[in-house]
């Protein structure tokens, strides 16, 4: 054993010498020079400043709303139910941003309805949510329903389905002619983005 160790380190320093001087000199190093078939030549446009590619850039939405006046603002609205502070007074106050909407609780139907304080013409309803990306897009089912006393409704819409896009103004808007009533109202009945309905803006427009 004593004579054993010896020989064994001495190996091994002999190993640790002949790596550290002679391998390296067998690695061989790529060639630094550089020919024309291995190069290729790619001509870009000048650029001063932040580029986005077409394709990933949206097309800018403008808002266009119905003709005339919206005859539904500051008025009277209720609500069927409505969810923490989200009360449906808010729909009417010409705000859509922010915490300003409406939400009903989910024991569909919601029913929301404004009160025009007596019977008017109106020819297009706009339904609006905030308009900020953060409210993604969603469908909600509502029909309306109109009344001249506020106790019996009629069909006016049928229930259907509304698409609401941040990328379109996250609004729809309905259009009628010769609708007239006192009492407007809106029955909700599928929300794909929420438990209840959703409405930050209720609008009624009159010529």
């Amino acid at each position: 054993m004593k004579i054993v160790r010896p020989v064994l380190i001495v190996l091994l320093l002999t190993v640790n010498i002949y790596l550290i001087g002679f391998a390296p000199d067998s690695i061989k190093e790529p060639s630094k020079e550089l020919s024309p078939e291995n190069i290729t030549v790619r001509n870009t446009i000048e650029q001063t400043e932040s580029m986005e590619h077409p394709e990933f850039k949206k097309a800018e939405y403008t808002l266009v709303l119905p003709e005339g006046t919206n005859i539904a603002l500051k008025k009277k609205v209720i609500a069927s139910s409505f969810a923490d502070v989200y009360t449906p007074r808010k729909t009417t106050d010409g705000i859509a941003v922010g915490v300003s909407y409406w939400e009903g609780k989910p024991d569909y139907p919601n029913y929301l309805t404004v009160d025009l304080e007596k019977k008017e013409k109106f020819q297009a309803i706009r339904l609006a949510l905030s308009p900020m990306a953060v409210w993604g897009k969603r469908t909600q089912t509502i029909a309306v329903n109109i009344s001249k006393d506020g106790e019996t409704f009629t069909p006016l819409a049928e229930a259907k389905q509304y698409t609401f896009d941040p990328d379109l103004g996250n609004e729809a808007q309905l259009f009628f002619d010769n609708a007239e009533a006192r009492y407007i109202q809106l029955v909700f009945t599928e929300n794909t983005g929420s438990g209840g309905g959703q409405l930050a803006e209720f609008e009624i427009y009159q010529k």
